[in-house]
């Protein structure tokens, strides 16, 4: 009886073995197949697969070598969860027969990109225009153009590290697929995106992009990444944080304007908290009516916003204000204008796209592109001076007031101005 007890102890712990060198080989049957299809693209090497009878395996050491720009990625770990061991031994043919499994977990953790390296140096590139959006963040920080590897540096920032966790739930029996996104670059940021996937049937259905978004929430939780740029900006600009999120706020109403685009005070002011607190935004909506919708072209940006049952919160707390009038034809004729010129973002030059003509609050460094315009100065000492602009003068600004005796100059320096309003 002994002896038996003893050969059924070895058999169990020789058929653990087998199956678990099984498990092994199996995974690294998968990620190998992975590694193979990306070859074209890139070059992958791992250091150690881990695996779990709970139905999980982890691949440790990854290095990704980019050809093409030279550059290298790292990774910590990657870790597949499925709901069941059978699930993780059928992924593989599930995947080639263009099959979803009903659940997956995905975490990357660690995964790394060197601010020195090629990818983010073409960031930097001087040769390639800012975008409308990079020139918009940008705004009222000195000679900074994008916020890529040189800013970033600047920031104390010297790697980009991200851990991301992908969780989704299928159900074929609604054809629709549940999804949390969670990325969370280190020290900087964390961006989650959650909602569902509706007409879901297959694979295909995702690579053909048949699927279409349901209900969708996206939230942004700041770590340092705004209180670092806010100090970055206010030193390019030599100014105070207080005085850059002042100044960026109203270029930001500027540029907006200068393309046709006209946000309600409580988005800004909202955009504006954002800053000044370096907290969380949420913005929800439901998007299933969006895909298949031809009278979605005649919408105004406000009829869809009620349409998407869109919902914004700045740290937990909703805003109502969040409507938008947009002049379509100005926002088409600037976006395709060729006389445009993104200068530097302090100087971007006023496009013509107010029509109803009030004195509007502008930037001091903005008021040299208002020559010969109606003005209202207020100085850093209280000093109020009103009339006509002359920007000869890079330094100092001329303000010719009318009398019933004749006109007077009053001449101010421009950096002794702390508001400025221009009637346009």
């Amino acid at each position: 009886m002994k002896k038996i007890v003893i050969a059924l102890f070895i058999l169990s712990i020789a058929t653990f073995a087998i199956i678990k060198t099984s498990l092994w080989y199996f995974t690294q049957e998968l990620v190998d197949h992975q590694i193979i299809q990306a070859k074209p693209f890139a070059q992958i090497t791992y250091k150690e697969i881990k695996t779990s009878f709970t139905g999980s395996t982890t691949v440790t050491g990854i290095k990704v070598f980019i050809p093409d720009i030279d550059e290298n990625i790292t990774i910590e770990s990657i870790k597949l969860i499925a709901p069941d061991l059978k699930t993780l031994l059928t992924l593989d043919y599930q995947l080639q027969n263009n099959e979803l499994p009903g659940a997956l977990t995905f975490i990357i953790s660690g995964a790394s990109l060197d601010l020195n390296g090629n990818l983010m140096k073409m960031l930097d590139n001087p040769d390639v225009e800012p975008t409308p959006i990079e020139a918009l963040s940008t705004l009222a920080c000195g000679n900074t153009y994008r916020i890529g590897s040189r800013a970033l540096s600047k920031m104390g920032y010297d790697s980009l590290t991200n851990d991301i966790i992908l969780n989704y739930n299928y159900s074929p029996r609604n054809n629709t697929l549940n999804f949390d996104l969670r990325n969370n670059i280190r020290d900087m940021a964390q961006i989650n995106l959650s909602g569902a996937l509706h007409g879901v049937t297959n694979l295909n259905s995702l690579k053909t992009k048949k699927a279409r978004f349901g209900k969708v929430a996206l939230e942004m939780i700041d770590d340092s990444y705004i209180t670092q740029k806010n100090k970055f900006c206010a030193n390019q600009g030599k100014r105070t944080v207080s005085e850059y999120i002042n100044e960026h706020n109203i270029q930001v109403k500027e540029y907006l304007l200068s393309y046709g685009i006209r946000p309600e005070e409580g988005l800004l002011n909202a955009y504006r908290t954002l800053l000044e607190t370096s907290g969380s935004i949420i913005v929800k909506a439901d998007l299933i009516k969006l895909t298949g919708t031809d009278e979605l072209m005649s919408f105004e940006p406000n009829d869809i916003i009620q349409f998407v049952q869109m919902k914004l919160f700045i740290n937990g707390e909703r805003i109502n204000e969040i409507s938008i009038d947009i002049d379509k034809d100005k926002l088409i004729e600037t976006a395709t204008s060729d006389e445009i010129e993104i200068e530097t973002p302090d100087q971007i030059k006023k496009k013509r796209a107010i029509i109803i003509k009030k004195y509007r609050p502008v930037s001091a460094a903005n008021l040299q592109n208002f020559n010969g315009f109606r003005v209202k100065i207020e100085t850093k000492a209280g000093k109020h001076f009103r009339g006509t602009i002359k920007t000869n003068n890079p330094r100092i600004y001329e303000v010719v007031t009318r009398l019933r005796s004749g006109n007077i100059s009053y001449f101010v320096p421009v950096n002794t101005i702390k508001k400025a309003e221009v009637f346009n």
